[in-house]
């Protein structure tokens, strides 16, 4: 059996006039259906029932006899950040930070790395590193070297 695991920020933002109320027994009706229907379909099969995750149909399961109606409150949508435009959320590294975390990669890193960029791959270790750095000056190189090394997780930001 293949689940989808879906990130909370992937959930597209419920309608503008979202108050959070949901239809309690609308959607466990319609999530009930789902578990029945699939029990007839196969794995690779679509299921007709399947209920998406959204925030503004997924209601908390509250027994009857402890709630005044069938629309209950769904808070979940006012717990999750908006997601920050793509533009702010560019990272700069400085030439020095991305040319410390290449001193620190292995020969055969630096000797693939320098084959990529069209350079020399052939010497010591601290030659390619010099060629390397020389290099990065250029825009293109240095795009090169960031796409492999300068990514937040790699460089520890």
């Amino acid at each position: 059996m293949f689940y989808t695991i879906s990130l909370v920020s992937d959930l597209p933002q419920p309608p503008v006039d979202f108050n959070g109320e949901v239809d309690m027994e609308c959607f466990w009706d319609a999530l009930s259906m789902e578990r029945i229907g699939r029990g007839f379909v196969t794995s690779q099969q679509k299921n007709p029932f399947a209920v998406p995750p959204t925030f503004h149909f997924w209601a908390p399961w509250i027994g009857k006899n402890t709630r005044r109606s069938n629309h209950v409150l769904n808070t979940e949508f006012a717990k999750v950040r908006p997601q920050k435009p793509a533009e702010v959320q560019e990272i700069t590294v400085t030439e020095d930070r991305l040319r410390e975390e290449l001193y620190r990669q292995k020969v055969e890193v630096v000797r693939t790395l320098c084959r990529e960029c069209g350079l020399d791959s052939s010497g010591s270790r601290p030659d390619l590193l010099l060629r390397l750095s020389n290099e990065m000056k250029s825009r293109q190189t240095y795009d090169k070297v960031f796409q492999r090394f300068g990514r937040p997780q790699a460089v520890g930001l």
